[in-house]
């Protein structure tokens, strides 16, 4: 399956990116970090990327995930993931991205922790 990103508001300050498919070496997975610099851009301040219909990801998409995360930072944003799991979940774990990066199960726990 082709990657397919979508964004929504879970809350009027918390924008949700939706991804689906594969997060690989190509076009299609840099769409994720010019969604996220232009989400950014507009003065979004709390994301969460949900992974939960993500059913591969390999190192490059290990790396956009990781610069996503690096560039909220920069903006003075937060940023959560939810719904890794399986092979995705534990190819964070084998890069131990997850202690740097706040996971959670689900979009639901993801924006309630940005909300405290």
């Amino acid at each position: 399956m082709v990657l397919s990103l979508t964004t929504r508001k879970c809350e009027p300050d918390i924008t949700v990116v939706e991804l689906a498919g594969r997060i690989t070496l190509g076009r299609e997975s840099s769409q994720i970090e010019v969604n996220v610099v232009k989400l950014l851009n507009e003065g979004e301040k709390n994301l969460v990327i949900d992974l939960s219909r993500v059913d591969y990801i390999d190192s490059t998409g290990i790396g956009i995930i990781a610069y996503c995360f690096g560039k909220v930072t920069q903006f003075n944003a937060r940023c959560r993931v939810s719904g890794a799991q399986g092979l995705v979940m534990d190819l964070f774990k084998i890069t131990r991205l997850d202690s740097v990066i706040q996971f959670f199960p689900d979009v639901e726990s993801a924006c309630e922790s940005l909300r405290s």
